[in-house]
């Protein structure tokens, strides 16, 4: 039974006795404390941020078609990566997040792509290189009917200019990319060294 008492309006009123239980007296469960020690981390932390220099013009690698790229970036380590707006100049891509590690794999994702991104423009980025060949050697480079310039442009994907007969220009024009260019000037210089002079 418990001890009862009077108050001042004269009600009956039951008296507990209530005991402050300290939170460092009572044992915690072992994965209790994990979590919390885990808790603490993930929102205690500071956060870790790198940046990221290149040219505003490879950061559509990064941001991928419909920013699907970007967002499985964030997704898989688990960052944020805030990429400058279109025309901004010099301003690098930031990568933030709790884990230091993560930001850095995610780093070394975003300059493989972009070094893929640069590899991929260099690649199909057209070229034009300038021969000068005497202008009585142009008829036998343009071959009977054409078959010689048709042949060169077939086989190596290149465009060549050579110039109109009225013109006084002897410089022979090659454009394409990079390594069919060189393969096709060379291809056109030995084929010009096997004329007689």
């Amino acid at each position: 039974m418990t001890p009862s008492f009077k108050s001042n309006s004269g009600e009956r009123q039951d008296r507990r006795t209530v005991t402050k239980v300290d939170q460092k007296s009572r044992p915690v469960a072992p994965w209790v404390s994990r979590m919390r020690e885990q808790w603490v981390s993930e929102t205690v932390s500071e956060t870790v941020s790198e940046t990221v220099k290149a040219a505003n013009c490879l950061f559509g690698a990064v941001v991928g078609p419909g920013g699907s790229t970007v967002k499985d970036l964030q997704d898989t380590h688990k960052v944020r990566v805030r990429i400058p707006r279109k025309g901004s100049k010099d301003e690098p891509i930031v990568v933030e997040g709790k884990n230091k590690t993560k930001v850095k794999e995610a780093v070394l994702h975003i300059r493989s792509l972009i070094d893929q991104e640069e590899r991929r423009q260099v690649n199909n980025t057209p070229v034009t290189q300038i021969l000068c060949i005497p202008k009585a050697l142009h008829g036998k480079i343009i071959g009977h009917q054409g078959q010689n310039i048709r042949y060169f442009t077939q086989t190596y994907n290149i465009k060549i200019r050579v110039p109109k007969k009225t013109e006084k220009s002897n410089q022979i024009t090659i454009t394409g990319l990079a390594d069919r260019v060189e393969e096709g000037v060379r291809s056109l210089l030995s084929l010009v060294n096997s004329f007689p002079q």
